[in-house]
């Protein structure tokens, strides 16, 4: 599997790669293997059937689906190894192109941690505070994005409005009515709409970012036994620790700015 990075901006690597036929039918003898493990055939029990036999009982679409993110998997492996990417978010395929001897031109795009330079958020802080009798959560939050930059890539911000449409339609939904009419209740349109999320996302992403990079530089973490004590009363799962972590480390951050 041969790929190459062809270039980097705004925050998205693009990656080309080169994946030959010999690569696919060995990605494709993974894939069949184990789907026939869940495959019934009249006369055997499941997953029991010879692998001839239970391959024919499978979907060409959904094969063909698994070689893909089988492939695009190890493609990305490759990719951040080699290149030492710090991934923000789900690639992209971009293009899949069938060659002529069976292989696979491959280009997708990974959307990127931003290098995050932070400036002299004590100097700034200090300053709009004196500016104002009162500072508060809000008069933080701007003023740090007014002061850093943070590229994201426009994949993360896209993910982000397109969960928001979603939500959107659910309620249009849950009230019986179609999409226009909703919004037409709501005094606006689709692309106005579409613009408020995209401004929010931007905001609330780039923020995100910032706190944590602070945070980091800081040294403001919570401990093992805050998650377990806060996870216990708030009735929190396991799984959701990493997430508790971050949204404390950010609440965390925001004390520790407040008192600049």
């Amino acid at each position: 599997m041969n790929t190459k990075l062809i270039k980097t901006k705004k925050g998205t690597a693009h990656l080309e790669s080169i994946v030959t036929k010999e690569e696919i039918d060995l990605e494709k003898n993974h894939v069949v293997d184990e789907m026939i493990k869940t495959v019934s055939v009249k006369g055997f029990r499941q997953g029991k059937a010879p692998k001839a036999i239970a391959q024919k009982s499978l979907d060409p679409e959904k094969l063909s689906d698994h070689i893909l993110n089988h492939v695009i998997s190890h493609l990305l492996e490759h990719a951040v190894e080699e290149n030492r990417f710090r991934l923000l978010g789900r690639p992209v395929l971009e293009e899949l192109k069938v060659e002529k001897d069976g292989g696979w031109l491959v280009k997708i795009q990974l959307p990127l941690y931003p290098d995050i330079k932070l400036g002299d958020y004590s100097k700034y802080l200090k300053k709009k505070k004196s500016a104002k009798k009162e500072k508060a959560v809000e008069d933080v939050y701007q003023t740090l994005l007014d002061n850093e930059k943070v590229d994201i890539s426009e994949h993360i911000i896209n993910e982000e409005v397109n969960f928001s449409l979603e939500r959107l339609s659910t309620q249009a939904k849950s009230l019986n009515l179609p999409m226009e009419e909703y919004l037409k209740a709501l005094g606006k349109n689709l692309d106005q709409v579409k613009k408020e999320y995209r401004d929010s996302a931007d905001k609330s992403v780039r923020l995100d970012l910032i706190l944590l990079e602070i945070a980091k530089k800081e040294n403001i973490d919570t401990t093992n036994e805050e998650l377990l004590e806060l996870a216990k009363v708030s009735n929190i799962p396991a799984k959701q620790m990493d997430q508790l972590r971050s949204i404390m480390n950010r609440r965390k951050t925001i004390d520790y700015l407040m008192k600049i």
